[in-house]
């Protein structure tokens, strides 16, 4: 529902992901990355648990 509410698709949320886990590799303050990893891994599992999108339109 989030990502039809904001206009973003699974791969723009998953690209934040990606970005979270570079900020997470690249500070120096151990909490903010610890902060990064949990908020990247948290939003990678709801994309996974996200159904499959059907190709029929949603017919079946």
């Amino acid at each position: 529902m989030a990502l039809h509410l904001t206009g973003l698709s699974a791969e723009d949320v998953a690209e934040v992901v990606d970005c979270l886990l570079l900020g997470a590799e690249q500070t120096a303050n151990p909490q903010i990355a610890e902060t990064r990893r949990r908020l990247a891994h948290g939003i990678g599992d709801a994309l996974d648990s996200l159904p499959s999108p059907d190709h029929t339109g949603g017919l079946l």
